[in-house]
């Protein structure tokens, strides 16, 4: 895949015909004075960044990547999804352009790439080095970001070959632990990942209890670290919220969305994608373009009328100030004092109303 760089330049940011090792091993090489994101400040999880425009997992699989990316000016950079043991990425293609269907067609690469019109159809298995190589990793990719850019750190569950969710949600708490230890600043919990562990075939966040254990693990796990989740497009509004009302408490945001789901073959109908595991691509780019802005709209809307009931929740219910248990007091008073008098024909003038004084009471001797 070919970026043109100013100056004529021209960048090959992946190899479509080359494993995912061979690139990961192969980071862009960059001109000494590579052209920049825009800067512009935005403040996020307490913290001030220059560059509002960020990476999400999957296009930067190491630091060497992370470091590259980084001197382009990105503010949020996220370190590709790891897990608690090596696993392996899917044999190649792992990445093709593609046209939007069901099933959606591989076709050739673009003559001239225009990124705003890019559809890429991806297939990787969330590969993951040892815990070990990338906890050591992650330190080296925090260190090559400056002050104002944020590292974000992937992290999925791996499921035991008898294991339940439980062991699923344990296993998810120990690598955002991880992540949080080797230098995270946000911890990403990789939602959008398939549940084996289920009744039927699903992704993780298609299960709301067990994404809510999730997450509740994962909070405990990192403390008071910033956690976002990461969940696929939803079925329709209705399972929208009702993930994001089972989750919000213990998380500091979402990342949408992890594409669409699609058989994928080649122009002639065959299957384009081989092995167990990979009946289904994921789908992001332009032709997905839609369908995350209106998740997005539906999700934030959400939780705007979800922080509203919140906060008038918290007034409802919150106890009394000392201000007000005086005010109230002096009410009471006032008007059973009055009712005294009126009783034998006095009329309490207003100048006249009994006042209560925040006063500490008399020692008793």
């Amino acid at each position: 895949m070919e970026l043109r760089l100013a100056g004529g330049r021209v960048l090959i940011a992946y190899r479509l015909n080359r494993s995912f090792a061979w690139n990961a091993a192969h980071p862009p090489r960059l001109p000494p004075r590579p052209r920049q994101v825009p800067p512009a400040t935005v403040n996020l999880f307490d913290r001030t960044l220059e560059g509002p425009v960020g990476i999400a997992a999957g296009p930067l699989p190491n630091a060497k990547w992370i470091a590259a990316y980084a001197r382009l000016g990105y503010g949020l950079l996220t370190y590709s999804t790891v897990r608690s043991r090596e696993y392996p990425a899917s044999r190649a293609p792992n990445l093709a352009f593609c046209r939007l269907g069901d099933p959606t067609t591989i076709e050739p690469a673009p003559r001239r790439l225009d990124p705003a019109a890019v559809t890429l159809a991806y297939s990787f298995g969330l590969p993951s080095a040892t815990p070990d190589v990338w906890r050591a990793d992650v330190k080296r990719a925090r260190a090559a970001l400056g002050p104002k850019q944020l590292l974000v750190v992937s992290v999925v569950g791996t499921p035991a070959p008898d294991g339940d969710g439980e062991q699923l949600a344990a296993d998810y708490a120990a690598c955002a632990r991880w992540a949080a230890e080797a230098g995270a600043d946000v911890v990403e919990v990789h939602l959008s990942a398939p549940d084996t562990a289920g009744e039927r075939a699903q992704m993780v966040y298609e299960d709301v209890a067990l994404s809510a254990h999730i997450v509740q693990r994962v909070r405990r796990a990192v403390g008071l670290k910033p956690v976002v989740a990461k969940v696929g497009a939803a079925r329709s509004p209705r399972a929208l919220h009702d993930l994001a009302t089972a989750t919000a408490r213990w998380l500091d945001g979402f990342t949408l969305i992890n594409g669409l789901q699609r058989r994928l073959v080649n122009p002639d109908g065959a299957p384009a994608l081989t092995g167990p595991g990979r009946e289904l691509a994921g789908v992001s780019g332009a032709a997905v373009w839609e369908h995350g802005r209106v998740q997005v709209a539906e999700l934030t809307d959400l939780l705007g009328r979800c922080g509203r009931r919140v906060q008038e929740s918290d007034a409802a219910f919150r106890p009394p100030s000392r201000e007000e248990l005086l005010r109230r007091a002096a009410a009471r008073i006032s008007e059973k004092k009055k009712s005294e008098l009126a009783a034998v024909g006095i009329a309490l003038e207003e100048k006249d109303e009994l006042k209560v004084e925040d006063s500490p009471p008399r020692r008793i001797r």
